[in-house]
């Protein structure tokens, strides 16, 4: 099956103001940008005037850090004077989907204990169907039996887990069941 083009790039940011005359830009990330990219990837995708992907080397990356902010400064190949620089503002940035995803970590590690086996006391309880977000703590949906069951992901609940065999390791669930 073929990858269309949408799929296949995924935008990380915008082109922001220049930086001095050599065509240096500042970068301005989205949510979904990661710092590691830019160790990872030497060319990007820019959109240009007829909103095509025109691909861009990056050629150096400079960063500053002030007031726990972390500013990103780079020149691309295809931006050689500030002119250049001036004419790029506001375009989006794309980066092959693939390796963004590959770089991203999630930002809990519940988010990938769906399929993980739930033990408690000894036996198997149930298999997680799901990990809900939530602003206090993450929820996992577990199937048991016939039916479901919401355990908060917390001390209490939660025991232990073992990435390795897929188990987490539960107690107290009869406060949660009723049994």
């Amino acid at each position: 099956m073929a990858t269309f083009a949408k799929d296949r790039f995924i935008e990380i940011g915008r082109i922001g103001r220049p930086h001095g005359l050599e065509g240096v830009v500042r970068f301005m990330p989205n949510e979904i940008f990661t710092a590691e990219l830019f160790d990872n990837v030497s060319l990007l995708y820019m959109r240009n005037q007829r909103s095509d992907l025109v691909p861009a080397r990056i050629e150096r990356v400079h960063t500053e850090s002030k007031r726990n902010q972390q500013t990103f400064f780079v020149k691309f190949d295809m931006i050689a004077s500030r002119s250049d620089a001036e004419n790029a503002m506001n375009r989006a940035l794309f980066a092959e989907s693939k390796i963004v995803v590959d770089l991203i970590k999630p930002a809990d590690e519940s988010l990938s204990l769906v399929g993980y086996v739930v033990m408690a006391e000894g036996k198997e309880f149930g298999e997680i169907l799901d990990v809900m977000e939530n602003p206090a703590h993450p929820i996992l949906e577990v199937k048991h039996g016939k039916s479901t069951l919401l355990i908060p992901l917390v001390d209490e609940f939660v025991e232990n887990l073992d990435p390795e065999k897929g188990i987490v390791f539960c107690k107290n669930l009869d406060l949660l069941t009723g049994l």
